[in-house]
């Protein structure tokens, strides 16, 4: 489905269009970007980091600003009320993890690079307890950045993998 995805923006698109929306969306962030970027565009490493990165830690921002607010005026809405409060209640299932690592529990959580986790997720938790914006800011930064690296190495180590397995051995 994300193959899916990708290819029909893609047809609407150019290719760094592309990986900005994927690394800004919610679901693929950097997870999604990096791959298309490197692997389907074949843009060198400095340009696909120089579009995946920035796009993904600047939607930070308006969730960081406005969540508390979509939470408390679109809460009764039937769909978005739906959302919201899924989002509240994985955002207050990190608590132990804030109270405990402090500034750190957000940069890590957005830090590792899987499903539900990322500046979106992260952004929430940082707003919904009131971490000051700025701070909130430098630890998806830093988060998106780790994760960066992370799905970085995993897409080119997935790159020469299947160079290996697909070039034909000399006789």
């Amino acid at each position: 489905m994300a193959e899916q995805f990708a290819a029909w923006l893609g047809s609407i698109f150019g290719p760094e269009m592309v990986v900005v929306l994927l690394s800004a969306a919610p679901i693929s962030e950097v997870r999604g970007g990096i791959p298309y970027g490197l692997a389907v565009a074949q843009f060198p490493l400095w340009k696909t980091l120089l579009l995946a990165i920035p796009a993904n830690v600047i939607i930070a921002v308006p969730v960081l600003l406005g969540f508390n607010w979509a939470a408390a005026n679109l809460a009764d809405k039937p769909l978005l009320g739906r959302v919201i409060s899924h989002v509240l209640r994985k955002a207050r299932s990190k608590e132990e993890m804030v109270n405990k690592y402090g500034v750190w529990a957000v940069t890590l959580f957005v830090a590792v690079p899987l499903p539900v986790t990322g500046a979106w997720t992260g952004s929430a938790v940082a707003a919904v307890f009131g971490m000051d914006f700025w701070r909130a800011l430098g630890c998806v930064a830093l988060g998106v950045m780790l994760a960066g690296a992370i799905v970085t190495l995993a897409t080119c180590g997935g790159i020469e993998a299947y160079k290996c397995l697909t070039v034909p051995i000399a006789p």
